[in-house]
């Protein structure tokens, strides 16, 4: 699969986090209660993104999470992975000795290409394009639709 469900939830609270940003810092419970996702799982979620410098920490009694960057320089291509890392639409388990194709996979290439249109319809997408209001979700397909 090329998106997890930590991907999922962690562009769910990015886009929070951009919809609440003038509010000042949301906690962590805050976030999880209010998108329904298991606190743990969210917890170690946003402390990736804090170390790949998308989203800070505020520690105190009024402290919690902000974004890190303008919404409008986050890419969701960027955003999936700096949470679960290149994407691959295809996942070849082989190296050079346990596969004769390897090095002129006809199958592996197919999904390669696949793999990039898939990266460039989700570069062309910010987060600012979530929060924006007049982005509806037909908006938001015509702007990730690829060219023809």
């Amino acid at each position: 699969m090329i998106f997890s469900r930590k991907s999922d939830y962690g562009l769910r609270a990015l886009i929070y986090l951009a919809e609440h940003r003038r509010e000042g810092p949301v906690t962590l419970s805050h976030i999880a209660e209010r998108l329904a996702i298991p606190k743990a799982f969210l917890s170690k979620i946003l402390q990736q993104l804090v170390r790949n410098k998308v989203v800070r920490s505020l520690k105190g009694p009024s402290g919690g999470f902000v974004l890190a960057r303008d919404p409008k320089e986050l890419t969701v291509r960027e955003i999936v992975t700096e949470i679960d890392g290149p994407m691959r639409v295809f996942e070849c388990f082989s190296d050079a000795g346990d596969c004769s194709h390897f090095g002129n996979c006809k199958i592996l290439a197919v999904f390669d290409a696949v793999g990039c249109e898939i990266e460039k319809v989700l570069e062309k997408v910010t987060l600012q394009d979530f929060i924006s209001s007049d982005k509806t979700p037909e908006n938001l397909f015509q702007i990730a639709a690829p060219s023809a």
